[in-house]
């Protein structure tokens, strides 16, 4: 995305807008006034009731690519599938109940696994401790995904676990955030 505007947003970003405010006397309330019952604006009034916006220096231009993560990712190595679905995405901190909405994505991530396969949930956590312990989170976002997988593939079958902070995807880095929430995550992890 570009920083800079286009001939109709730099007119629609030039645009003033002006605003009357009037004093709150008796007269000039507005649930007591009639138009012939308010002042006439003065300059100064109308000076201090006007706010020019200056697109030069006002117009924040976000960048987007890359700000957008989705629930999950899908990997194949060697005949062997990882769905990694994002535990920042789908569970508030410290919870593991899974949003109404997420049993139908989960679904389809899901659909296309063989038959009476054997999969893997698994669920892991950063290393940082917060109110629910790590072990304990991580075991029961991995049952909650499970769950849902149960509910979708009852002829799949399930070994679930959580890992909490011991199996990392990444090295944790202090000064980049990215790097614990790659590790907060629960794998779907299938052969074929």
């Amino acid at each position: 995305m570009s920083g800079r505007l286009g001939p109709a947003r730099r007119t629609l970003a030039a645009a003033t807008l002006a605003v009357v405010v009037l004093p709150l006397g008796t007269a000039a309330r507005a649930d007591h006034a009639s138009s012939n019952d308010l002042p006439d604006p003065t300059p100064e009034l109308l000076s201090r009731s006007v706010i020019a916006w200056d697109p030069a220096g006002s117009v924040i231009a976000w960048e987007t690519a890359d700000a957008v993560r989705t629930v999950e990712q899908v990997e194949t190595d060697g005949g062997q599938t990882t769905i990694t679905l994002a535990t920042d995405i789908l569970f508030t901190p410290d919870s593991a109940e899974l949003p109404g909405t997420a049993a139908e994505r989960i679904a389809t991530l899901v659909a296309q696994i063989p038959d009476g396969a054997t999969v893997q949930v698994h669920g892991h956590t950063d290393s940082v401790q917060r109110a629910v312990d790590n072990k304990q989170l991580s075991t029961a976002r991995a049952e909650a995904v499970a769950a849902t997988v149960r509910a979708e593939r009852p002829d799949l079958v399930l070994e679930v676990a959580g890992f909490a902070a011991t199996r990392p995807a990444v090295a944790e880095n202090p000064d980049d955030p990215a790097t614990y929430a790659a590790n907060r995550r629960v794998e779907i992890v299938h052969g074929g």
